[in-house]
């Protein structure tokens, strides 16, 4: 009985260790370029356009674009580079925040706290869909009397 159960023991931990490796190779799933569905925003005059790529640019440092197109037809640039470890990081080019946490709690999920000029401006939680085509981005922040806003925005896998 001994040996079978060290046995047992041992089979496990080889599959443990075998498990581990084979997930650890593999990337996080928000990686690749996105585009935001604007006939589902339901803000007042939505941008024509937005598209976000996130890609790894080293273990566990990750850069982030951002292009938007507004109504008439300007553009803007946005972008950093930052640690999934929640270390804030300077963003550049954007018009309502410049530094940013971001944590990675699964391969699905990326979470995000911004502030802006020294104040805070948003929390934004993206999540991957199950059908792994869609990216759900959920943005808490806040009205000017304080009163908490939640809007609800879905991007398409461009690549």
């Amino acid at each position: 009985m001994r040996v079978r159960a060290s046995s047992l023991f041992g089979v496990g931990l080889v599959l443990l260790v075998c498990v581990s490796q084979a997930f650890s190779g593999e990337g996080h799933l928000l990686l690749g370029t996105w585009t935001i569905d604007v006939s589902k925003m339901t803000r007042p005059n939505p941008p024509r356009s937005v598209t976000i790529e996130i890609a790894e640019v080293a273990a566990g440092t990750f850069h982030i674009t951002v292009d938007v197109v507004s109504p008439d037809g300007t553009t803007s640039h946005g972008e950093g580079t930052f640690t999934s470890d929640g270390t804030p990081a300077k963003a550049v080019g954007s018009a309502d925040l410049d530094i940013v946490s971001m944590t990675m709690p699964s391969r699905r999920i990326l979470v995000m706290g911004a502030a802006f000029r020294g104040h805070p401006s948003s929390t934004r939680v993206f999540s991957l869909s199950d059908d792994g085509e869609h990216m759900i981005e959920t943005i808490v922040s806040h009205r000017p009397d304080g009163t908490p806003h939640t809007e609800v925005n879905t991007w398409n896998r461009l690549k």
